[in-house]
């Protein structure tokens, strides 16, 4: 009886008392609680409207009639509800791009909706907006060029205390700002109140970055910064929606600021680095509209749903928010067609993330910390971000074993790391259990705040993930395995130097193609046979999948004449023989003129035969250089070659050194002839050189 006693009174004692063990220190630079609460957002845009979407233009010389911005159904709210439909967090305006012209009544210049018709100059476009957002419950963001084509006192000192004085409105007057957006943009060409001219700045020092960024601060301390180079996020560097497979949240930015030509340095800023000084996360940002368009342009078609869902792994996939940029109609709404890309792009994110199959699994870890409950494997299952698996200090290789009790079929893996406390995995592997063997479905490198891994569908009893880092411990607050439904892959049009169109065709997967530009359903044709287009044009197609009947969504594409009988007959006065790499119809290959003298470089071909032409095309190099690529162009067209009058087409490629796709120019008027001349008048980033990829025209036969 004494021993019973006794025995109770220590259990009663031991019971009572509570383990303590401390949660793992924090790990290298860490995120601030508004940077948290950024990375959790996932999912925004960048509205893209003004004068730029009646001119459609993505980068306008600053010179455009303010009376041309006159809207027919400017809705806010539409915008607003489309994009909390769409499952996005936040919009962020541009309130001012390079041209000037300023959405919201500001105080400082009369280039802005006060000059304009819509509501007789008493609108606001930000002010709309910041009502709105708070109305569907989104997060409002701003973004204010510092590049002016249309400010007379552009390039002095007096331009930076009128940019100051805008910044203050705009974080004084419109609520809380989420993100600030600002970038690079500086000095070139401009109105610039009628001079006409070329201005340059100091990248470094001009628009004095320290200011412009306290100023945010200031009024609105939870405002994370975006910039090439931060403070708050990171440019990914690039626009075509690509998030680093690396990505550290982590890197050095000390003695970089944003604008400066740093091919090197632009791949950093995709993958960061693993011991960075400062916490500036990468965000990926890209268009809705394809080919890729800021701003309204005629024709130009949402992206698939494919494409969308690449974006979706591309990009948050990768540990980086998703910045889709929407192009406001002239109208003032968002289209149709592009609103209903969006819903449809949420439903399949939804659809492949219905359920978690993990959290009726068994999961146990090779180290618990402590081996306690508070850190044990069970709680990157709990649907609580704010709980996490973690190891013993010391313990840098750990696995964790799942056992789903059956077989079960899956084909995605999300992981998320505690990343309040820093981030820590370099390297993990996925295995599944295959008659007692594990084996390899999938690998990486960093996770950081998401990491999603695709892969073919496997089926299994068992799998593992096996971590590890140079940090003192693990952590993972999230785990997810998923069996996504597989989608029809958007079908991909090969059109040959001869004007053959032909089609990649996939085992059980029939393809259907329709010609000209406006075709009804009845003029879809399966496609059988190589198509015979000598004058190319516009072609409209998709995949279907013969066993489920399922779709792809519809690709449009726009293909030149016939390059078969094309010959370059000079570069700049003497023919060169690899000039032919800018018409042999590969896009890989280019191109570059390396002469000794300046601009301009003009390259002359015989298209063999004359041709009505209304439009011309030029892809920049392919291989991520940005030598030679070709900003200010002229375009001619001659019967003889030798007598050239006056270009039928003079311009720029807006924005093609961080946007280097295929840009298609169409004249405003049809003209004949068979020779064709392309002036390079200036490249980017102040090149001598002019490179080609591929030269095309399109033809009216």
């Amino acid at each position: 009886m004494r021993n019973t006693f006794l025995s109770i009174i220590f259990i009663t004692a031991f019971t009572s008392c509570t383990i303590q063990v401390e949660p793992p220190k924090p790990y290298g630079a860490l995120p601030t609680d508004s940077q948290l609460k950024w990375h959790e957002m996932e999912y925004f845009s960048l509205v893209c409207y003004g004068l730029n979407t009646y001119t459609e233009q993505e980068w306008a010389y600053g010179d455009v009639d303010p009376k041309l911005f006159n809207p027919s159904n400017l809705n806010t709210d539409q915008w607003a509800k489309v994009a909390k439909d769409a499952g996005m967090k936040g919009l962020i305006l541009v309130s001012k791009h390079h041209d000037g012209f300023c959405l919201w009544p500001s105080e400082y210049t009369d280039y802005s909706v006060k000059a304009t018709p819509w509501k007789d100059g008493e609108g606001d476009v930000l002010g709309d907006l910041s009502k709105s957002c708070k109305k569907y419950g989104l997060k409002l963001g701003v973004y204010l060029s510092p590049w002016d084509r249309n400010h007379t006192e552009y390039g002095s000192p007096e331009y930076v205390l009128y940019y100051y004085n805008q910044l203050n409105e705009l974080m004084t007057e419109y609520g809380d700002i989420f993100e600030f957006w600002i970038d690079g943009a500086n000095g070139g060409t401009g109105y610039y109140g009628g001079a006409d001219e070329k201005r340059n700045i100091d990248r470094r020092t001009y628009y004095g970055y320290d200011t412009i960024f306290s100023i945010v601060k200031n009024s609105q301390p939870d405002a994370v910064i975006f910039s090439d180079v931060g403070p708050g996020t990171r440019w990914v560097g690039n626009e075509a929606g690509l998030g680093s497979e690396t990505n550290w949240n982590t890197i050095n930015v000390k003695g970089k600021f944003p604008g400066e030509p740093d091919p090197e340095y632009q791949k950093t800023l995709g993958t960061g680095v693993p011991d960075g000084e400062s916490w500036i996360p990468a965000e990926v940002n890209t268009t809705l509209l394809w080919p890729k368009a800021w701003y309204y342009h005629t024709g130009r078609q949402p992206r698939s749903l494919q494409n969308l869902m690449d974006l979706y792994y591309t990009s948050i996939g990768r540990g980086s928010p998703l910045n889709l940029g929407l192009a406001i109609a002239p109208s003032g709404r968002i289209r149709d067609i592009d609103a209903q890309a969006l819903l449809k792009f949420r439903k399949q994110v939804d659809r492949e993330f219905e359920v978690n199959l993990v959290e009726n699994a068994k999961i146990t870890a090779s180290d618990v910390r402590g081996g306690i409950s508070d850190f044990a494997s069970e709680k990157c299952i709990d649907n609580d971000n704010k709980t996490y698996w973690a190891t013993n200090d010391n313990v840098q290789n750990a696995t964790l074993n799942i056992e789903f009790g059956a077989e079960t079929t899956f084909n995605r893996l999300i992981l998320q790391e505690y990343i309040a406390l820093g981030q820590r995995v370099r390297k993990f592997t996925f295995e599944v259990e295959k008659n007692g063997n594990y084996q390899n479905v999938a690998q990486g490198t960093t996770i950081g705040y998401k990491r999603i891994l695709r892969f073919d569908e496997v089926k299994t009893s068992k799998a593992r993930i096996t971590m590890e880092t140079d940090a003192p411990c693990l952590t993972l607050s999230n785990l997810g395995i998923y069996n996504a439904p597989q989608l029809v892959v958007d079908p991909v049009a090969n059109f040959n130097i001869k004007g053959n169109l032909s089609f990649d065709i996939e085992k059980g997967i029939s393809i259907f193609y329709a010609l000209g530009n406006k075709p009804k359903a009845s003029d879809f044709k399966k496609f059988k046979t190589m198509v015979h287009l000598p004058a190319g044009g516009k072609v409209h197609f998709y995949a279907k999948d013969k066993e489920t009947a399922f779709q792809s969504d519809v690709i449009i594409e726009e293909f030149g004449i016939a390059r078969e009988k094309w010959k370059v007959i000079s570069v700049n006065g003497a023919m060169i023989k690899d000039a032919v790499k800018a018409i042999d119809n590969d896009p890989e290959s280019f191109f570059t003129v390396n002469d000794d003298t300046k601009h301009p470089h003009e390259i002359i071909i015989d298209m063999g035969e004359r041709h009505i032409i209304n439009g011309f095309s030029y892809l920049p190099r392919q291989d991520g250089r940005k030598e030679g690529i070709i900003y200010e162009y002229a375009f001619y067209i001659s019967n003889t070659g030798k007598n050239w009058e006056e270009p039928v087409a003079v311009g720029t490629f807006s924005n093609i050194e961080n946007n280097p796709v295929r840009q298609i120019v169409k004249f405003e008027n049809e003209t004949k002839g068979r020779y064709l001349k392309l002036v390079s008048k200036s490249a980017v980033r102040q090149s001598n050189s002019a490179s080609f990829a591929e030269i095309e025209v399109f033809a009216i036969e």
